[in-house]
């Protein structure tokens, strides 16, 4: 009950900014978490040089990020730009520029509304075999 015994309003929920509607049109969970690692890592170490670049044609890369539709635009929205070195394309955080935290809590959100997304996906499959 609210105030005055009126029941409070339901407001529809806020519309997500340019990067929070990036990340989250990220739709693999394998590629979420590895959007977060790098971000994070980033964040919590922006000195360091070998977390500012992310090499594309690593095969693990390429095969979460470069082969998820939407990732390298996940990146790219969060901070990153796409770059082209010794003729292999990576991804870098440009000299200047740093990620922070807000940036990391943007992903976790993403990656828990994501995580929901299955699992409501999940369930839903599993209640709809039960009455087949």
């Amino acid at each position: 009950m609210g105030y005055g015994g009126y029941v409070s309003a339901k407001l529809p929920p806020a519309k997500p900014s340019e990067v929070e509607a990036a990340v989250q049109a990220v739709k693999s969970m394998e590629a979420v978490e590895m959007i977060h690692k790098l971000v994070y890592n980033c964040a919590v170490q922006p000195k360091e040089d070998k977390y500012r670049k992310v090499r594309l044609a690593n095969p693990k890369v390429k095969a979460i990020l470069g082969d998820t539709p939407g990732a390298v635009d996940a990146m790219t929205a969060l901070g990153w730009s796409l770059e082209e070195a010794d003729g292999e394309p990576v991804l870098v955080v440009p000299a200047g520029k740093f990620l922070n935290m807000q940036q990391v809590r943007v992903v976790e959100a993403a990656r828990d509304k994501l995580a929901k997304e299955l699992k409501d996906a999940q369930r839903h499959n599993n209640a709809s075999s039960l009455l087949a």
